[in-house]
């Protein structure tokens, strides 16, 4: 005989049910009596086709457990893995005793509404976002057959200023670093190379003969190139090769984080920006000299050229300038106009051509 029951104090139903024999119940996740009943219908389908199996429903570890064994894996397979072991210290309060396969999506979406208060729109979504992957990891080990917060929405972005320092501001900064962090900050606004990049940047990364650093372990998984300046061709010079790491710590092992030191750095220059926008900085200096959006494009290693104009917001006295080209290009009329008073005037209406 199989049936729907409540087990526990908050409500969520539960299915009992027998399968060759051996007597099966599992909770459904939900405290609605419908869904309930349509979760029991869907395991008695399964039965009478075949389809089930017994694994399905075992027990999903706990998501507290389980992050632990997704930030192992992460370690040596996502360069961004940092990113998500601090997005899993906000999440784990809020879900951590949850068995990963009863994550709910209202419950995400509570999420969401209590993390306005206290984040960023981009925060939140970065953090909803691990969640997600970490569930579709727990697919691909086979730990649970479905995605339960596979469809949930993230938040619609929209896109701020992107800030990046002026040529004084960029001195103030380099001079306060000291060390190996001094040599990282003038990398990242030198090549535009993103923060993990740099801090897994290899020597046999550097090629200081043809002047190219070759990124071969990148976001988007592509190789970029990047060619050295004279700063930086000066830089990698005189830094000592003492591990694998061009910037190793005194154990030869990679820098795993650099939030402290960047936090004091922008502080004792007085500047208020994340590290991250050393790249912004690259890229919008770049375009204030002229350079071609395509190189920029290559450059930073991004795939759409889209994503290179959101780069190229420069300050109001370089679009002057660029204005003022106008007048060397069809010659300065202002003395002609100003003898002649003449005023060139437009017709109100234009015909078709």
């Amino acid at each position: 005989m199989a049936r729907v029951f409540k087990r526990t104090p908050e409500g969520v139903y539960w299915i009992d049910y027998f399968v060759g024999g051996r007597r099966i119940r599992e909770s459904t996740g939900t405290t609605n009596l419908r869904l309930a009943q349509n979760c029991l219908k869907s395991r008695l389908g399964d039965v009478v086709q075949g389809k089930f199996k017994i694994a399905d429903t075992k027990a999903s570890p706990q998501l507290r457990k389980f992050a632990q064994e997704y930030l192992d894996w992460a370690r040596n397979n996502k360069r961004s893995w940092q990113r998500d072991r601090f997005s899993l210290q906000n999440l784990l309060p809020f879900f951590g005793n949850h068995r990963i396969s009863e994550i709910r999506p209202q419950e995400v979406e509570a999420y969401k509404t209590k993390r306005m208060g206290q984040a960023k729109t981009a925060t939140i979504n970065r953090e909803v976002a691990c969640l997600k992957h970490v569930l579709n990891i727990a697919v691909e080990w086979q730990l649970i057959a479905e995605n339960p917060i596979g469809r949930v929405k993230l938040f619609k972005e929209t896109a701020g200023a992107i800030r990046f320092l002026s040529r004084e501001q960029i001195q103030r900064v380099i001079e306060v670093c000291q060390g190996t962090f001094r040599w990282i900050v003038i990398t990242a606004i030198h090549t535009g190379m993103r923060r993990n990049e740099i801090l897994s940047l290899e020597w046999s990364d550097v090629n200081l003969e043809t002047g190219i650093i070759t990124l071969s372990r990148t976001k988007n998984g592509e190789v970029r190139y990047i060619p050295l300046n004279a700063t930086m061709q000066s830089l990698l010079a005189t830094i000592p090769s003492r591990s694998k790491y061009v910037f190793a710590q005194e154990n030869g092992k990679p820098y795993a984080w650099i939030g402290r030191a960047w936090r004091n750095a922008k502080a004792e220059a007085g500047i208020d920006c994340r590290f991250h926008d050393l790249r912004h900085t690259f890229a919008s200096h770049l375009a204030m000299e002229g350079v071609d959006l395509r190189a920029i494009q290559e450059l930073m290693g991004h795939k759409s050229l889209k994503m290179v104009q959101r780069y190229t917001h420069l300050s109001p006295d370089h679009l002057s300038r660029a204005i003022g080209r106008l007048d060397r290009a069809f010659g300065d009329q202002k003395e002609d106009m100003a003898q002649s008073g003449t005023i060139v005037s437009f017709p109100r209406k234009v015909s078709n051509l």
